[in-house]
C-alpha cells in the first residue's frame, strides 16, 4: 500500500504543473486571467448566480471568491449587484467582455486538458475521478 502521507504531495505537485500550464497558455494568447479567475468566469458563463453559490460550485471559500469577483469586476469581466430581496446577497453575472475572454480562453483550457490526459484511458480517468471524490468525501465528512 502507498505511503498515506504522500497523497498531499502528489495532489499539490499536479495542481502546480496544471496551473502553470494554464498560466503559460493564457499569457501566450494575451488572456488576462489567472486559472482561479478562469474557474469563476467559466461558471458564470453557464449562468448568473449568487456569490455564495459561486463559492460552493467552484469549491472555493467565500472570501476567496469575493476577492476573485472583485478583480473580475475591476477588469470589466463580471458585474455584481446586491439582491433586491436580501441585501446581504450579491448576484454575479458575466459581462460581454467576460464572455469574450471565456471564448478566447476555452481553446487554451481544452489544449491543457488534452495534454494532461495524454496516454490515459477513459477507464483511468474515471478511476482517478472516483478516487479523488472518495478522498474529498473522507475529508469533507470530518466537519
Amino acid at each position: 500500500m502507498a505511503d498515506y502521507k504522500e497523497i498531499g504531495s502528489y495532489i499539490d505537485r499536479t495542481y502546480k504543473v496544471v496551473r502553470q500550464d494554464l498560466i503559460n497558455r493564457f499569457k501566450q494568447r494575451g488572456i488576462n486571467v489567472t486559472p482561479e479567475q478562469w474557474v469563476i468566469l467559466n461558471k458564470l458563463s453557464e449562468k448568473d448566480m449568487f456569490q455564495t453559490d459561486l463559492a460552493s460550485m467552484s469549491f472555493r471559500d467565500k472570501p476567496t471568491v469575493s476577492r476573485i469577483v472583485d478583480l473580475l469586476v475591476k477588469k470589466g469581466y463580471a458585474q455584481r449587484k446586491r439582491d433586491r430581496y436580501d441585501g446581504r446577497k450579491f448576484h454575479i453575472s458575466i459581462t460581454v467582455k467576460g464572455n469574450n475572454v471565456v471564448k478566447r480562453a476555452l481553446p487554451a483550457v481544452e489544449e491543457s486538458r488534452k495534454l494532461g490526459w495524454t496516454n490515459l484511458s477513459e477507464q483511468e480517468y474515471e478511476t482517478l475521478i472516483s478516487i479523488l471524490d472518495k478522498v474529498f468525501t473522507n475529508y469533507s465528512e470530518r466537519d
